[in-house]
């Protein structure tokens, strides 16, 4: 497509069909909803999309956002259509690989080294944030392993239910192996995510309020640090990655 082509005219083409893929050819933000500039979540470039809303029975209406559902991980989200550059994607058939688990194991310490090149960075926390070198919690998480052709949900609490769980956090961290992920909140109800980077210790990005403002690297060890016994008074379980996210297979 030409880059001045107006998407709505491509959608309009298709009829606005909820079955017809999309690739961006930019990066773009994603909002909570229709108006606010709530952030939620940044998209990559190359990422696909389908489109939920509007619909053919909204075709002469004028809009400034229209709501979206990411292959990769099944989210939903509002975008701008302003600097908006698509074009038409033919999903593949998608392959079910009985060696996933050994594949995404085989590249564990590549993403350990993502993540911590980006630690090295100047960062500061930031709701929805995926592109770097600001992140939130499972931005970080989310991005290390899509920087790796692992294809994991996006938000904490869905990584969790997607995961591989391990077990409830008792005291004890000896069955962690590097790449683990653990699992943070209020009665089992997660809302903060960090990855094990192996001796007891663990990267994560957490905020201003209870956290280090960016990526760091805390400890599950006894410790004086504030932070580090905060985080571990709200440890709930661990999981591990042994599979892609697919939208045949995982997403309803």
């Amino acid at each position: 497509m030409q880059n001045h082509e107006n998407p709505i005219s491509l959608f309009k083409q298709t009829n606005f069909s909820k079955t017809i893929w999309w690739k961006l050819k930019v990066n773009i933000s994603g909002y909570q909803n229709e108006i606010e500039d709530k952030l939620v979540t940044e998209i990559f470039k190359n990422r696909i999309f389908r489109l939920l809303y509007p619909n053919i029975y909204q075709l002469n209406q004028q809009f400034s956002r229209i709501l979206i559902q990411l292959y990769e991980d099944g989210y939903i989200c509002w975008i701008n259509l302003d600097e908006l550059i698509i074009e038409k994607y033919e999903l593949g058939k998608t392959e079910n690989s009985k060696k996933e688990h050994f594949i995404i194991k085989d590249k564990i310490n590549s993403i350990l080294k993502w993540i911590k090149d980006q630690a090295e960075l100047n960062n500061e926390y930031l709701w929805g944030g995926t592109l770097g070198p600001n992140f939130d919690c499972s931005g970080l998480i989310q991005t290390a392993f899509l920087k790796h052709q692992i294809h994991i949900p996006r938000d904490s609490f869905q990584i969790k239910s997607f995961s591989k769980h391990l077990f409830y956090y008792k005291d004890s961290y000896s069955a962690l192996i590097p790449g683990d992920l653990l699992f943070f909140g209020v009665k089992e109800k997660c809302d903060h995510i960090g990855i094990y980077k192996g001796d007891g210790l663990y990267y994560h990005s957490s905020g201003k309020d209870f956290g280090r403002n960016g990526i760091g690297l805390d400890t599950l060890k006894d410790s004086n640090d504030k932070i580090s016994l905060h985080y571990k008074s709200k440890l709930i379980s661990a999981g591990r990655v042994v599979r892609n996210y697919r939208w045949d297979r995982t997403m309803r």
